[in-house]
């Protein structure tokens, strides 16, 4: 099955809410498919199989990773912005 078999479906993405085509979902940022894709397109097809079919286990364990807290990653980017302008002075 080509990785674009499905990319004509659309339904309303919760996190941006309005309607996206699958091939939005399969790749948002990069290498990686959205990390809501399960959550989102279980319904319509076997969508874990057609990640299985087309991710390495490295990428699928990536994406299935939990986000960072916000506030932890804010801090970090203050943490490296602050230590950044200290390399430049």
């Amino acid at each position: 099955m080509p990785i674009t078999d499905h990319d004509c479906r659309v339904r309303r993405c919760p996190m941006l809410g309005h309607e996206v085509a699958f091939s939005y979902c399969r790749q948002p940022a990069a290498d990686l498919p959205c990390r809501k894709v399960f959550d989102c397109w279980w319904e319509t097809f076997d969508v874990e199989a057609f990640v299985r079919a087309h991710f390495s286990a490295e990428q699928i364990e990536r994406m299935t990773q939990p986000r960072q807290d916000k506030m932890v990653s804010l801090v970090e980017l203050i943490e490296r912005a602050q230590q950044a302008g200290k390399r430049q002075e």
